[in-house]
């Protein structure tokens, strides 16, 4: 099982950049190909996005870096100052998608034991994604600048939809943000910077619940690493890619297949 959970952490690598869903299409890959059930490809899924969780620390460190220094001096109500803006965005964002995000990973949990339905739903879920960035304009004048707390609240609810399989984060949240009227530079930071703490307090919030997957620690974090090593190479690549070519065709031809496979 190491060689597989070593490919399943390269595949994450390339695809976390990408607005596919990696969780979904990680899952849909796990059950497929290498017999791995629902419920543990689901979690697995989670867990090796701790590598590329830090190859976006890495390739985003200029703006944490500066948002750590300004956290002394951080107050929540003082909005003026940019990194005072985007600590308390992140904070809220956080936040809520926690809120969403849990009882959406529950049900995620839930509709594993219910086979191929679990796999259409996620295929349904990979078509509302691409519908969603299709219908997401790119006029926006707004910039990071200009984010407000109510933009905090509203992108951690849209971001907790994506704990279940399917449903992109970054396709879901960058559309949500066109329509929010950023433009698309700001809305494909914003998206990448959300993750980090989000991604980080689901690692910790699994591990609380049940430890780590049955694969074991040494195959997960090999896993973790290889995303991670695959993630950093390949990150400003891919994140061009995704400004220029049409992703939204891809999740709908990924959706109707995985819908069509399972009935």
């Amino acid at each position: 099982m190491l060689l597989e959970i070593i490919i399943l952490g390269i595949i994450q690598g390339f695809i976390e950049w990408l607005p596919i869903s990696s969780q979904g299409n990680l899952v849909l890959f796990m059950v497929s190909f290498l017999g791995i059930n629902e419920a543990e490809a689901l979690s697995i899924s989670v867990y090796l996005h701790t590598g590329t969780l830090i190859s976006a620390l890495i390739y985003f460190r200029k703006t944490f870096w500066n948002l750590l220094k300004a956290m002394p001096k951080y107050r929540f109500r003082t909005l003026g100052k940019r990194e005072n803006r985007l600590i308390t965005f992140l904070i809220l964002s956080t936040l809520f998608t926690g809120i969403v995000g849990y009882p959406v990973f529950r049900l995620a949990k839930i509709a594993t034991g219910f086979g191929n339905l679990f796999f259409m739903l996620i295929g349904a879920a990979l078509i509302f994604t691409g519908i969603v960035q299709r219908k997401a304009g790119n006029l926006g004048t707004r910039s990071i600048d200009d984010i407000t707390m109510t933009d905090g609240l509203l992108l951690g609810v849209i971001q907790g939809l994506s704990a279940f399989p399917g449903v992109s984060r970054s396709g879901i949240t960058i559309s949500f943000l066109l329509f929010r009227r950023f433009d698309s530079e700001s809305s494909l930071k914003i998206s990448f910077l959300m993750s980090v703490p989000a991604v980080l307090a689901a690692e910790i919030g699994l591990n609380a619940m049940k430890g780590l997957p049955a694969l074991g620690s040494v195959e997960v974090i090999l896993g973790c690493l290889a995303s991670f090593i695959v993630g950093i190479i390949s990150i400003d690549l891919l994140l061009r890619i995704a400004r220029k070519v049409n992703m939204w065709i891809l999740c709908l031809v990924l959706g109707l297949i995985t819908v069509i496979s399972a009935i």
